[in-house]
Formats: C-alpha cells, structure tokens, sequence
C-alpha cells in the first residue's frame, strides 16, 4: 500500500512537471511565432503608399550662354503653383529596411512664365514687334526611378534621404500672353486697347519628354505596424529642354530654350 502511494505521488509530481514545461514551451512557441509574424510583417519587400503635395516651378537655364538673347523670367508672377500626386513604391533592397529602390506612377502639373521680344500677330493680318510675358503650364506623367535611404528608427521616427529621376511624358500644355500694343499709351486713354491677354492656347511647341534629377530629405512617423504618414522636401531640375526643337522665336530665328526648377513639398501615407 505504501509503495502504490508512493507510485502515485511519483506519477502526479511527473505529469505536474511535464504539464508546466510543455506550457511553458507553448508560451515560447506562441511568443516565437508572435514575433516571427511581425517581423514578416515589417520586413515586406515592398511597401506601397499614396503621395500628394504642392510644387514651385520656375524657368531657368544652365549657364548665361545658354540661354537665348533677350529671354528672361518676369520680374512678377514667374513662379508657377502646380502640385505632384500618385502611387509611390519602395522597393526593400536588403530586407534590413534602411535601403530602398522608389519607383511608382505620378502626375506632375508644372510650368512657368517668361519675358521675351517676339512678334505678335493682330487682327486684319497686323504684326508687331512686342514685348511680351508669356506663361506656361503643362501635365505630365512621370514615373520616378530613386534610391531611398532611411536611418534607423527613434521612438517612431525616421529620417530619409532620397535622389533619383522623373521620367515625364507629356500629356497636356498650353500657353497665355501679355502685351502692350502701345507701351507709351496711358491707362486712361479709353480709345486704346492697350493691355492685351489672350486666353490659353494648346501649345505644341513642347517637348514630348521630361527629364529630370532630384533629391531631398524627408521624415517618417510610424502610426501603427505597417501604416506610415511622410513627409519629403526636394528640389527638382530638369535635364532636357522645356521646348521642343521646332521651338523658335520668329522675331529673330532663335531656338527657344529654358529648364524648369521645382521645390516640392510631398506628404505621403504608406500601408
């Protein structure tokens, strides 16, 4: 009897023993697996978001030689508000979430004004030399090709660097124009159509393609696992003429050339 009683402690105090090593290996188990899952979670190799935001344009060139005799930016209203939006996709390119390729799909409304001595063609076939201020704007779609570099996160905070291109295909411009017919004619004299402004016209004399280089820094905010708002500053420069080759100013037979420079404020949502 004795013996049976012991047997049976021995037996109870086993099945106690292994009953709280086998949840304890469950605990690690669940744990290990919790873990793994987040770690799948926010080690993706591809993360997608949205992104919007305002941009500053303006025409400039690359040097004083390059840029056509007698050409100028205004000295008011030659900053042109236009605004970047799309779909953004960063590419983890070693899985440790601090370097990525950017690419995605966007729209880019851009543009810009001169000032310019061209000739100007009025009713009843009457052409004048004028000065004018002509104003630009266009829509393209770009697709970005950058590399995205990210510190590593504090608190849930991170600092990025970005530099890459847009890749722009034109799908839409046009143009408006301001003169004086009479630049010595007085505002009050009524019997003169003085300040001429056209409405906007289809322009074709723009390039097909938008090449362009960038860089900028931006700044990140975890908002919950893989839910993430953005925010980059970039200044933009573009590679290629605004113009295309049959551009010309008919005046003097010069070819039209100018680039666009762009700061743009982009805040973005990733998931």
């Amino acid at each position: 009897m004795k013996r049976f009683f012991v047997l049976i402690c021995i037996l109870f105090i086993f099945v106690t023993v292994f009953a709280q090593n086998t949840e304890k290996k469950s605990q690690r188990s669940t744990k290990t697996n919790t873990e793994q899952s987040y770690n799948d979670l926010t080690a993706r190799r591809a993360v997608v978001g949205l992104v919007v935001g305002p941009t500053f344009n303006w025409f400039n060139w690359k040097n004083a030689e390059s840029r056509p005799e007698g050409y100028k930016r205004p000295t008011k209203n030659n900053v042109y508000c236009g605004i970047r939006y799309g779909l953004k996709i960063d590419i983890d390119l070693n899985l440790k979430k601090n370097f990525f390729f950017t690419t995605g799909i966007m729209a880019e409304h851009t543009g810009g004004s001169l000032a310019f001595t061209d000739n100007v063609c009025l009713p009843n076939n009457i052409t004048l030399l004028e000065e004018i201020e002509r104003r630009y704007k266009s829509i393209y779609i770009s697709i970005p090709t950058a590399v995205t570099l990210r510190t590593p996160s504090f608190g849930n905070s991170i600092i990025q660097f970005n530099f890459g291109f847009y890749h722009g295909f034109r799908v839409y411009s046009q143009y408006q124009s301001s003169f004086n017919i009479d630049p010595e004619a007085k505002d009050s004299d009524k019997e003169t159509i003085n300040n001429v402004t056209t409405g906007w016209a289809k322009d074709d004399e723009v390039a097909l393609f938008k090449e362009s280089v960038f860089c900028g820094i931006g700044y990140e905010y975890v908002i919950q696992n893989n839910v993430k708002a953005s925010f980059f500053i970039n200044y933009a420069q573009s590679l290629n003429n605004y113009f295309s080759k049959n551009a010309r100013n008919t005046a003097f037979d010069t070819k039209e050339i100018a680039a666009i420079g762009t700061v743009e404020l982009i805040f973005g949502i990733s998931f």
